[in-house]
């Protein structure tokens, strides 16, 4: 069958525009990839600034601690 003929069928024709839609829907590879980087992203800064939060508690301690010792 052409595409003429195709698109000449009004059942054929509505089948093939839903089909469009519903892969226009559906995300793309690249679309899959890019919200998983910025996911892991996301997760490893939440990761890192609790590090950073941890380690400066602990500096603050050290410090009190070397203060006490004079």
């Amino acid at each position: 069958m052409s595409k003429k003929t195709l698109y000449n069928n009004p059942d054929i024709k509505e089948r093939i525009e839903t089909f469009r839609f519903q892969q226009s829907q559906v995300p793309t590879h690249a679309q899959i990839k890019c919200e998983m980087y910025k996911n892991n992203k996301d997760a490893l800064i939440s990761s890192l600034k609790r590090k950073i939060k941890k380690l400066e508690e602990q500096n603050k301690q050290l410090r009190a601690v070397e203060d006490c010792s004079y």
